[in-house]
């Protein structure tokens, strides 16, 4: 499993070295699949994957969060996942402070919300209607990392690599549907429809 992981990582890097390979890569996003998913090294079944990103050619590629830590050595995801977690069996609990501003950082909240949580974070008695606030943000986070969230992602991402190498195509659309679905966790039925309609006009792949 260990070979296949170093094989399809070093495929999708600048570098044919794995120590210097695995450098190339970062932490760009995690999520909670309820389906059943393969790791990049083959291992199945796993929920808790990482997205990361190449910074030197842009490349992304999913990879379980067991081999993300032991092989590349990247750990963001751990808190991310424990929160989950948390949440799922109880949604009145708090997440970790480096998870709000994981949220916050990738616009999953607004200002408002990052400063309320911030504000009540250590507080153990809150008002009925703070506990209300605190439950709204703590589903927003449940959605943001979601499997359904990040398959919108990937969608609008690779219509955006696939615009770097066709100048001629107008990028606003794709970016205001990002930004949509970094600020509501989802895309509409309406914008997934209009997504799928460039992908298949375009016979994006």
């Amino acid at each position: 499993m260990h070979y296949k992981l170093t094989e399809e990582i070093i495929a999708l890097s600048d570098s044919q070295a794995w120590n210097f390979a695995k450098l190339e890569w970062d932490f760009n996003f995690a999520y909670y699949s309820e389906d059943l998913q393969t790791c990049l090294c083959g291992h199945y079944p796993i929920r808790n994957i990482c997205v990361i990103r190449n910074k030197k050619n842009s490349n992304q590629t999913e990879v379980g969060n067991c081999c993300i830590n032991k092989f590349l050595g990247i750990e963001d995801g751990n808190k991310i996942f424990t929160s989950i977690k948390k949440l799922k069996d109880d949604n009145s609990k708090s997440m970790s402070a480096e998870v709000i501003d994981y949220i916050y950082n990738k616009n999953g909240i607004s200002d408002f919300e990052y400063k309320f949580y911030v504000d009540i974070y250590r507080k153990r008695n809150l008002t009925p209607k703070q506990l209300a606030i605190k439950v709204s943000i703590n589903d927003k986070f449940l959605a943001f990392t979601s499997y359904e969230t990040n398959s919108h992602f990937n969608r609008i991402n690779l219509v955006l690599k696939w615009a770097e190498n066709n100048s001629s195509f107008d990028k606003d659309f794709i970016l205001s549907l990002k930004k949509n679905c970094e600020r509501n966790g989802k895309l509409s039925e309406k914008q997934k429809m209009a997504l799928e309609n460039i992908i298949t006009k375009f016979k994006i792949e």
